[in-house]
């Protein structure tokens, strides 16, 4: 059967709001005007994407270069499939095969390619800023020979992790060759909120918790990565798992196994964490990192979110 590819039409209008006679209005509009129309844009988006995600081709591939292990996600059904570029590395015992779900709802219907790495594959622990540098300055530096949409291509790209690959990551970030465009922290640990900073150029996007699971306490994960970046362009979800039936390990396949397994709720919080990344890149794109255009339509579940200079360390609605 032929696959039918998303027209570039509706692929401008659901991945940059780019409605021309609503497009060429917002700024004279009023703030209030701009965010309702925002909002009914972003469900048009949806169910015309919704519409052609049936006709997506996900491309996965595994592979290996000297510096650790890589499995890509792209969806060949889009056109110009590789505007961006996400790496995310694996949590603590973790392998690049645990993330498919949460990668496929990446990519589907964008022109997104969601690179799960592994900076130490021979070893379960994932700390080593040193090896994660040396892992995505090789990495970035061949994109175009390793990912076959990414030929000829100049991504954006972001740079993000799980778990214990967060510590790596941040502290990686000083000696990564070419300066990630975001940042995308997946209850990343261990974060040092007096040590550890990011460059208040780059923006970034954490994923966290209300209360501790795993052993992966809140103090030292998503909401310090969130304080430590820059107030101008920052966001913070914070999933409501007061109950503990969602844990740190949500965002993987089947759970963390014997360190941290998955919970009984929380498959929502995969779509979720896909939809904010678009709507992440799409802020970076336009400089434009308004509220707004974070929220999400959640069923089954609940988070509170935090942007710019909203401070998490306030009484929590949960």
């Amino acid at each position: 059967m032929t696959q039918q590819k998303v027209p570039e039409r509706y692929y401008d209008l659901c991945y940059d709001l780019k409605i021309p006679h609503v497009h060429n209005s917002l700024s004279h509009l009023h703030s209030t005007i701009k965010s309702t129309m925002i909002a009914r844009a972003l469900i048009l988006c949806s169910f015309i994407c919704s519409a052609f995600a049936s006709n997506s081709t996900i491309v996965s591939y595994t592979g290996a270069i000297r510096e650790g292990a890589f499995r890509y996600h792209y969806d060949e059904s889009v056109p110009n499939a590789c505007d961006t570029v996400l790496f995310i590395g694996v949590g603590t015992a973790m392998s690049v095969n645990d993330y498919d779900q949460i990668s496929s709802l990446i990519v589907t219907g964008k022109p997104i390619v969601t690179i799960i790495s592994d900076h130490d594959p021979r070893w379960f622990v994932k700390l080593s800023s040193k090896k994660f540098a040396s892992f995505y300055n090789e990495m970035t530096g061949s994109l175009q020979s390793l990912v076959p949409a990414c030929k000829g291509k100049d991504p954006m790209i972001l740079v993000g992790a799980h778990s214990a690959s967060g510590q790596a990551s941040i502290e990686a970030l000083p000696n990564l060759k070419r300066k990630p465009d975001g940042y995308v922290g997946l209850d990343p640990f261990k974060i040092n909120e007096r040590k550890m900073k990011i460059d208040k150029s780059i923006p970034t996007l954490e994923w966290g918790f209300a209360k501790t699971t795993c052993a992966v306490k809140i103090g030292q994960a998503a909401k310090p990565a969130y304080k430590i970046s820059s107030k101008n362009h920052r966001v913070f979800y914070r999933v409501d798992n007061i109950s503990e039936a969602i844990a740190h390990c949500v965002f993987t396949d089947k759970g963390c196994g014997f360190v941290c397994g998955m919970k009984s709720q929380g498959s929502w919080v995969r779509d979720a964490v896909a939809k904010s990344i678009h709507a992440f890149v799409s802020a970076i794109e336009s400089g434009d990192f308004q509220k707004e255009a974070f929220a999400l339509p959640i069923e089954n579940g609940s988070f509170e979110l935090f942007v710019n200079d909203e401070d998490p360390d306030a009484k929590s609605e949960l």
